[in-house]
């Protein structure tokens, strides 16, 4: 709409201008005449250059126009020893004439002025369409490119591209190959894709990974087809799927976790049926008066055995089935439940636990959860503590309306390659006994409530172990709560 205004009001413009010059010339150029003697014998030669100029311009209308017009300036403006009337035969075949090429310049002006605007509304549908495809490559995080994998390999992007590889096409397209800008463990497949495309004529898909500039890895996905014709060219896309691949993976996640699910919750369900039993045989057996007491002293050992067994049964029923019961919890008590589970483990292996707690720590979760978060850390810092020497620090404090709990161990440590994985999904370091979802489940009970979660490993400068322990804190996490209202 906003060009078809624009070119109507420049065609009036044209219009206007070629009336008023229809009107104007003719009188100039009578008074050329009459002052240029060298015009003389050609005194036609000046109305023929305004009535060509008008016509190109304005049309027949206004070349009409002037052919009138010069009759009279010429008629006011005589030269000097010129007659005018009665027309002799030459000047009335020279005004024909004059008629004659007005109306075939106004035809080929007219045409050429129609194959203009064609060509100008072709040209601005061409920039329409190239918005919108710059617009969908950008908003779809696309990229368009050719490529010839001919003796002299090219590839040219074009403009508007989403920048796929975080970096500009013009410093892509100076690379001789763009095998740098893949991942190490997709550079081999690239180079048999290119052969592919050598070779064969079948369009083509392949997905690989290109790690960017500010440390990020994007999934890529390119397709291509080759171009009819000698030589061997393609023409294709590549797309960031970076989103997919992550939806993916987290419903791979979800399922896993909900066949784990299911699965703890089928295997808590039998294992609490014996338990029960043995428990009520325990129970008739240790009310027999004839036991020793040191049989009475091993059955309630062995009671006491089973009620753990039975805590921790509830504990994955409660990881599964969770109430959601939000209460003012305080988290010293919470934390001293979990260490009296955990207590056997920790005399087995000899671990010291030193405890630094700030009276009245409230928050506000739901209390199976808050376990289930100090269950993860603990055992997690247990499993890493050596048999002799370990000690495992626990620290309950507030940092204005922030609880804040920091659980360290000084054992083995965790990897600088692993720490920013550590909170993944099915991510594990001990395969052999872990899962590798304790501390995701860890993050996202924190996050639920609007919390954090950090870990720092190595050998740090401070932490609350024991003073006579001279080893510093090899693993400490952080976990910050909003404190209870």
């Amino acid at each position: 709409m906003n060009f078809s205004v624009s070119t109507l009001r420049t065609r009036i413009s044209r219009r206007a201008l070629a009336y008023v010059l229809a009107v104007a010339m003719p009188f100039l150029s009578a008074i050329l005449l009459q002052h240029a003697a060298f015009l003389h014998p050609i005194p036609f030669g000046p109305y023929f250059l305004t009535i060509v100029l008008i016509a190109t311009i304005g049309g027949l209308a206004p070349s009409l126009l002037a052919l009138a017009v010069s009759i009279l300036a010429r008629y006011l403006f005589p030269i000097a020893g010129s007659p005018l009337f009665p027309l002799s035969h030459t000047d009335a075949m020279r005004y024909i004439f004059l008629l004659l090429c007005a109306v075939i310049i106004s035809l080929i002006a007219n045409r050429v002025q129609r194959s203009q605007s064609k060509l100008e509304h072709a040209l601005a549908d061409l920039h329409e369409r190239t918005d919108a495809l710059i617009e969908s490559l950008s908003a779809g995080k696309c990229a368009s490119w050719t490529i010839d994998l001919g003796l002299r390999q090219s590839a040219r992007w074009y403009s508007g591209s989403y920048p796929v590889f975080g970096r500009p096409f013009a410093e892509v397209e100076r690379l001789p190959s763009l095998e740098p800008l893949l991942h190490p463990e997709d550079q081999p497949r690239l180079a048999a894709v290119r052969e592919a495309m050598r070779t064969h004529d079948t369009p083509i898909v392949f997905e690989h990974r290109v790690p960017w500039p500010n440390g990020e890895l994007h999934w890529l996905e390119m397709r291509a087809t080759r171009i009819p014709g000698p030589g061997c060219r393609w023409r294709g896309i590549t797309v960031d799927i970076t989103e997919r691949k992550l939806t993916e993976a987290a419903l791979l996640r979800s399922e896993k976790l909900a066949a784990m699910g299911r699965l703890a919750s089928t295997i808590a369900h039998e294992i609490n049926n014996p338990l029960e039993a043995v428990t009520n045989l325990l129970y008739i057996v240790g009310t027999d008066p004839e036991l020793s007491s040191a049989t009475a002293s091993y059955i309630a050992t062995a009671d006491r055995e089973l009620a753990r067994l039975g805590h921790i049964t509830r504990l994955t029923l409660g990881f599964v089935r969770s109430t959601g019961v939000i209460t003012k919890v305080d988290v010293a008590n919470t934390i001293d439940d979990v260490l009296a589970v955990f207590h056997h483990r920790l005399e087995m292996k000899n671990i010291e636990v030193v405890r630094h707690y700030e009276p009245g720590v409230l928050v506000s979760i739901a209390p199976h959860e808050l376990r289930q978060i100090a269950t993860n850390l603990i055992a997690n810092a247990t499993d890493a503590l050596p048999t002799t020497g370990g000690t495992l620090a626990i620290t309950i404090s507030t940092d204005r309306d922030t609880a804040v709990i920091l659980v360290e161990d000084n054992g083995s440590g965790i990897a600088d390659h692993h720490l920013p994985r550590i909170f993944e999904p099915f991510f594990t370091t001990r395969e052999e006994v872990g899962t590798g979802i304790g501390l995701w489940v860890t993050r996202e009970l924190v996050e639920k409530y609007s919390g954090a979660i950090t870990v720092e490993s190595g050998n740090l400068a401070s932490g609350n172990l024991t003073a006579g322990n001279l080893l510093a804190p090899a693993t400490r996490f952080r976990v910050e709560l909003p404190l209870a209202l």
